[in-house]
């Protein structure tokens, strides 16, 4: 069963992190014309890496509710890793190739040394290089930035297939026993903020959001179901609320700030949303919806970084929250109303829901691909609109740091459609024909066997 609110979901991570990195290609536009305008895309969006987090919660939840009808055993745990790693590597060696190709033609990674002799395999670029392609731990982030959250990932999948090799009665134990153990190396000082080489990797307290997701996995797999329609809405207004109070960062929120503030959020709107498509009851998503949007778009009004201080942003975000809850209890409310007296109208209605859900739906479908090339989309669009003269008469809606806002408008118009449609393209061009191919082979390998991978 396909839980079309959780891939909708996925749809607004990637969103999430496009705004962000749009957000510092934005400033660095403008920094480039020596202009002093603070840009567009600012609140929330300046702490768009949560989107990651969201990503890494859905991941586990998605780990076990894939498999939650397959027999544990060794030709499981070989036919999940299969699954997930054929569906990681194939788009990221292609997104991967796009970013090495761009660091050798801006120099940032040289394939020959100073005396003209190729990089050899003990050289460091070429260490570099192959650890980049195979996401494998090292000092520097990979070739394409983004790539340093699939090397989590990549872990989740092998460690999880391990699990999968124990009864499943076992699968509590194991993630509780996971998750001390996280927690007692981060009390050892052991942990870092980002993944250096394997020690940090596994005491990475990120890995605690891929706990958390399985373990809402879990719940639900196990008929736990409760209250999800207050769930969903609780759990909009406090990921709201803190992306808003997230400051700049620093080592604990690049750790446990970001695990605590953020994954804990994101698991209790994926209990609620995935319960709710369990029940069939998602004309909840609609007040979900709307306060959520509403609740941001106030905090949007205030224009508040993460370098503002603590007591603005947190005086905004409970007046972005009470405004965004109220509209919430305004639109069950009059949906009430309605379901009373005039039913027909919420029929009536219903259609242009159940279409933006699907589109949601489809952008989620793209995610991944979305994830991966939107760099290069918003690398385009920006480069483009900087080869606008600054006495130009089209600098006012083409030219970063032009006066006014119709430049930030159109670059972030521009640069959204643009990662969408990459996105698109990447998933019909490489991901979409990998996963019918990978998924005809692992249909060959495991043929007496229920896929675990969904």
């Amino acid at each position: 069963m396909k839980l079309q609110s959780i891939q909708a979901l996925r749809g607004i991570a990637a969103l999430i992190v496009v705004a962000y990195h749009a957000h510092a290609l934005e400033l660095a536009g403008i920094a480039r014309a020596s202009s002093a305008e603070p840009g567009l895309i600012r609140g929330l969006f300046a702490s768009g890496f949560a989107g990651v987090d969201l990503f890494f919660v859905i991941s586990g939840f998605i780990m076990v509710w894939v498999t939650r009808n397959a027999r544990s055993g060794p030709a499981t745990s070989a036919e999940f890793l299969f699954s997930r790693l054929t569906r990681i590597y194939p788009v990221w060696w292609a997104a991967a190739a796009l970013g090495l190709a761009y660091m050798v033609l801006s120099g940032g990674v040289a394939l020959i040394d100073s005396s003209g002799a190729p990089v050899t395999p003990d050289s460091p670029q070429y260490q570099y290089v192959l650890k980049s392609f195979l996401l494998i731990p090292q000092q520097d982030f990979p070739v394409l930035l983004i790539g340093w959250s699939l090397i989590h990932e990549i872990y989740f999948y092998f460690i999880f297939a391990l699990i999968l090799l124990l009864p499943r009665g076992w699968l509590p134990f194991a993630l509780l026993t996971w998750g001390i153990g996280i927690a007692a190396a981060s009390l050892l000082g052991l942990s870092f903020h980002t993944a250096r080489d394997l020690l940090t990797l596994i005491v990475h307290p990120m890995t605690m959001e891929f706990i958390f997701g399985a373990v809402v996995g879990l719940m639900l797999t196990s008929g736990l179901v409760w209250r999800t329609g207050l769930v969903t809405l609780l759990a909009t207004l406090a990921l709201v609320a803190a992306l808003g109070l997230q400051g700049e960062p620093t080592r604990y929120t690049l750790q446990w700030g970001r695990v605590l503030e953020i994954g804990l959020p994101s698991a209790a709107l994926i209990y609620g949303l995935a319960g709710l498509d369990l029940q069939g009851r998602l004309a909840w998503l609609v007040p979900a919806f709307l306060g959520g949007l509403t609740a941001t778009l106030v905090f949007q009004m205030f224009g508040l970084m993460p370098q503002a201080p603590l007591d603005a942003r947190r005086d905004a975000v409970i007046l972005a929250v009470l405004v965004g809850g109220l509209v919430m209890l305004i639109v069950l409310w009059v949906g009430w109303l309605l379901g009373q007296a005039r039913p027909g109208w919420l029929m009536a209605m219903a259609p242009a829901w159940r279409g933006l859900l699907n589109a949601a739906s489809h952008t989620g479908d793209w995610s991944y691909s979305i994830y991966l090339f939107h760099l290069f989309a918003l690398g385009i669009v920006q480069r483009l609109m900087a080869r606008t003269e600054a006495d130009s008469a089209l600098a006012p809606w083409l030219r970063l740091g032009a006066p006014g806002g119709a430049d930030n408008l159109v670059f972030l118009i521009g640069g959204l459609l643009s990662a969408l449609a990459a996105g698109w393209l990447g998933y019909m061009i490489i991901e979409r024909p990998a996963q019918f191919v990978f998924g005809w082979l692992r249909r060959r390998l495991f043929r007496r066997r229920r896929s675990p991978a969904g």
